[in-house]
This record gives C-alpha cells, sequence and structure tokens, in this order.
C-alpha cells in the first residue's frame, strides 16, 4: 500500500500523511473495513475513498476537513530582537567595542611612557626600606616623610625658583623654628636659639634673645678695613695676634673704654703709647694716679723767666707724690702732706 499527502480543506500545504508498505498481506484495518475507511478523532471531519489502480493492493486517499480557522500574521508572537533594535544593538556593540579597544591602547601607552615596572614607575623605585627616586623629582604639592636622604656618594640639591622653607612644630601643632631662602638672596631663621656645633659636638656659636656667645679659642676677623660694631662690647680681655701690636683707633670719634672695677693696660716686651691730637685726661674720682718708673721724663714743658704773675709750684716727695707749694718758697713739706 502506498501512502498519499493528505491536504487540509481550504489550504495547499499538507497536513498529514502516511506512507506505510506493507509486505505481507492487508493490515488488520484494512481487513477490518473492505473499504478502507478509517475514523479520525477531533473538530475535523476527514472523507477516504480507496482507488483500484489494478494492481495487488488498493490505494487509500484520506482527505481532512479542518473547521479550525487560520491564525493572522499579526497575532504571531515572534521571539527575538528585530528591526531598529536589533540594528541598534549591533551599533551599540560595534561602539562598546571601538571603546574598549582605544581604553586598552591607550593603557598600554600610559604605561609604556611612564615606564611601568615590577619596582615602580620610572625613577621611582618602591623598595622595602623606601621609596628611591633615581634621578631629578619635582613634587607640586606638599610632602611628607620623616627621612630625605641619598645614596653615599652623591650629594642633595634642593632646587626651587620661589624659595625654600623649612619648619618644624611643636607638640601643639605650632611652629616651633623656620628657616627661609627668600628669592631676594636672603636667609632668615626663626627660632628661640640658634647654636651651632662642631663634629664633637662642642657648642661653638650661640644666639638668643638676651645675648650672642662664641666658645672659641681664638676670634679672628678677616676684614682690611676693621670691625664695626654698633652698640657696646664686653670683654676680658683684648690682644693681637702673636706677630701684630695692637691698635685701637677711632678715625672719626673718640674711643671710650669703661670697666666696673680695673682697667689694665700692660705690655710684656714693648711700649704702650697714647697719641693725641688734643687733650689726654687722667681723671680718678676718688683714687690715685700712680706713674710707677725709674724715669718719668716730661718733655717739651714751657719755661718761666721770672715775670709775670707768680704761680705756685709743683713738688714731688720721696715716695714719688706731688702737691703743691707756694710762690718763692722751698719744696718741703711735712709727713702729713707725703704720707697722708
Amino acid at each position: 500500500m502506498r501512502g498519499y499527502p493528505v491536504y487540509a480543506m481550504g489550504s495547499e500545504d499538507p497536513v498529514w500523511s502516511r506512507n506505510e508498505g506493507m509486505s505481507r498481506g492487508v493490515s488488520h484495518h484494512s481487513m477490518a473495513n473492505p473499504y478502507g475507511t478509517t475514523p479520525i478523532m477531533g473538530a475535523a471531519q476527514s472523507q477516504q475513498q480507496i482507488q483500484y489502480t489494478g494492481g495487488a493492493y488498493p490505494t487509500q486517499t484520506t482527505v481532512i476537513h479542518s473547521t479550525t480557522k487560520p491564525v493572522a500574521d499579526a497575532d504571531i508572537y515572534r521571539v527575538g530582537i528585530y528591526g531598529w533594535r536589533k540594528r541598534f544593538l549591533y551599533i551599540f556593540i560595534l561602539i562598546l567595542t571601538i571603546g574598549i579597544v582605544l581604553n586598552l591602547a591607550l593603557t598600554f601607552w600610559i604605561m609604556s611612557v611612564l615606564d611601568f615596572s615590577t619596582d615602580g614607575i620610572g625613577a621611582l623605585k618602591i623598595k622595602d626600606d623606601g621609596i628611591r627616586v633615581e634621578g631629578r623629582a619635582q613634587f607640586d604639592r606638599p610632602v611628607h616623610f620623616s627621612k630625605l636622604s641619598t645614596l653615599n656618594d652623591e650629594t642633595l640639591t634642593i632646587d626651587s625658583f620661589r624659595g625654600v622653607n623649612l619648619q618644624s612644630r611643636g607638640e601643639k601643632g605650632e611652629i616651633a623654628s623656620k628657616f627661609s631662602l627668600s628669592p631676594s638672596g636672603s636667609a632668615q631663621v626663626t627660632c628661640d636659639k640658634f647654636e651651632v656645633f662642631d663634629d664633637t659636638q662642642k657648642l661653638l656659636f650661640f644666639a638668643d634673645s638676651n645675648e650672642i656667645g662664641l666658645k672659641l679659642e681664638n676670634l679672628r676677623i678677616l676684614d682690611e678695613g676693621g670691625s664695626v660694631f654698633e652698640g657696646a662690647i664686653q670683654t676680658s680681655i683684648v690682644r693681637p695676634q702673636r706677630d701684630a701690636a695692637l691698635s685701637l683707633e677711632s678715625p672719626t670719634r673718640s674711643v671710650s673704654i669703661d670697666a666696673a672695677q680695673d682697667i689694665k693696660i700692660s705690655t710684656g716686651s714693648g711700649e704702650v703709647s697714647v697719641n693725641s691730637l688734643l687733650d689726654v685726661s687722667l681723671s680718678a674720682k676718688q683714687g690715685e694716679i700712680r706713674l710707677d718708673s725709674q724715669n718719668i721724663y716730661m718733655e717739651k714743658l714751657h719755661r718761666s723767666e721770672g715775670r709775670g704773675t707768680p704761680q705756685t709750684q709743683v713738688c714731688v716727695c720721696q715716695n714719688g707724690r706731688l702737691f703743691l707749694a707756694a710762690p718763692n718758697a722751698d719744696c718741703r713739706a711735712d709727713r702729713d702732706i707725703c704720707y697722708k
């Protein structure tokens, strides 16, 4: 038995077909129904016709009459993205892919320019004990660190076009000391006390609001014109170098040496010379003026010819004390005058 397609009423598409070959005899359905009519359950009704083509077996044709109305295209729900949504999705995916590629390219370019490596970025190397900068470094914003140092064979250079400011703060956050190098060429130190030590931590110089101190064996001022001091100078001894003479002079003003107790001017192997254009005054309010020498000379004194107003005489005791005597009298003095 050969089968043919089955067509629904009003449609050219095949709905169901059966093609079943029988090698031996006729099926039991054909045996039971010699006309070959097969009932079909459902809403559709079918018609079967058996045609004999002269062969050994008859040919069966089934026609199904469907009562179901065809579904309109508008009522069919399509699964997926179609139309302008599909094109927008593809364009968005293309733009996103281009952005990712550009981002990766810029990332690799920045890494190559900044010289990224496993040790750090370019000249900035990150070590276990700190950060090392190999070359010049420029900081645009404040940098906080506890120690700044270089290698053993290199020097530390701090260069600035607008000045350098170094400052430290106290426990409460106030500025305790400050060191400034201004672009005008001045250096300023702001602190309560400024001290200078040598390599053995020996104090050499200090300065505060009350005094300035120098703890040196010799203070040498290398200036041909001398040193200018605006104010008083207090010292316990003034001495020159070994092969030079001590000279205290004031070209335009006077020289004043004041002391609360004693002033001693001595020389071990030379002489002391006091030269003045005008007067030289030796004044003692309560004490004595003593000239202690084997020879005392008063040169270039004026001599009187015995005329004019009588003058008093200046006499000298045996112990060297000077006293006045009456005019035209002998220079005689009792014990009260010479040993009083």
